[in-house]
């Protein structure tokens, strides 16, 4: 299964009540405008072969991006929810590679937030 799928199960699995619309790879162009719900899109960031030996190798770190564009109408902590995410991928042995500061899209007014995970998968 691919990173992203993998980071998409992940989120699904989650619970978290707060997001309400994942995807992957793509938002599709019918929910683009829509600022009533919180929405995660995960994308492909980057692959990094690894545990080298006998001519090949072994492993892989797979890194993907969550963007998330929170509704309008903000009725949850921010913190609270962005910890446990961070948290979720945490327990499930991703590695938070890095954390971007909240922006606001100055189309739809959302505020978004973007942080990169990285998985460590053994090859067989």
């Amino acid at each position: 299964m691919s990173a992203v799928m993998d980071a998409k199960k992940i989120l699904q699995s989650s619970g978290l009540e707060q997001l309400e619309l994942i995807y992957a790879s793509n938002i599709p162009k019918e929910m683009q405008d829509n600022t009533d719900k919180t929405i995660a899109l995960i994308t492909d960031v980057d692959m990094r072969l690894d545990l080298d030996g006998n001519d090949t190798f072994h492993g892989a770190e797979r890194e993907v991006e969550i963007q998330l564009f929170y509704k309008l109408d903000i009725d949850f902590d921010l913190d609270s929810f962005e910890f446990a995410l961070l948290k979720l991928f945490r327990n499930n042995h991703w590695s938070i590679a890095d954390i971007r500061e909240h922006t606001v899209d100055p189309d739809t007014l959302q505020v978004t937030w973007v942080f990169y995970v990285v998985e460590h998968k053994i090859l067989n």
